[in-house]
């Protein structure tokens, strides 16, 4: 009786894994989808929400100086991949850039935990991009 149990449960998690596997592939993609994971939206989500967390940290910051100027590095590094994007490019290098300037802000400037998480897996999610494109 107990081994029937365990039976149907195996089998109904294992039908509803390849039902929600079967549902995401059938999802037809949009501009800048080919990288559908790990961040939901493509790679303009990605960038979108990079950009939002490190504006986010910025006004958390209380030293401005040379530790502001790593966020509008940043910042601008990835408006300028993003809008190279748009126009069917994918500049490696302009996405380097990006991610060198978010590590120079995570090795050099003081973050909230908060912050220093989300710009972290902003970090890897850009790397997972980069990597990802042949």
């Amino acid at each position: 009786m107990k081994t029937m149990r365990c039976l149907q449960a195996v089998v109904l998690t294992l039908g509803l894994t390849c039902g929600g596997v079967a549902a995401l592939a059938a999802q037809a993609p949009v501009y800048g989808q080919e990288y559908p994971a790990p961040y939901g939206g493509g790679l303009r989500a990605l960038v979108d929400r990079t950009q939002n967390d490190l504006r986010v940290a910025s006004e958390l910051e209380h030293n401005k100086g040379d530790q502001l100027e790593r966020y509008h590095h940043a910042q601008g590094h990835l408006s300028t991949f993003d809008r190279k994007r748009t126009h069917g490019h994918f500049d490696r290098g302009e996405l380097n850039k990006s991610i060198d300037s978010i590590k120079d802000i995570l090795d050099h400037n003081v973050l909230q935990a908060s912050s220093r998480d989300a710009l972290m897996h902003d970090l890897e999610d850009l790397k997972v991009a980069r990597d990802r494109h042949y």
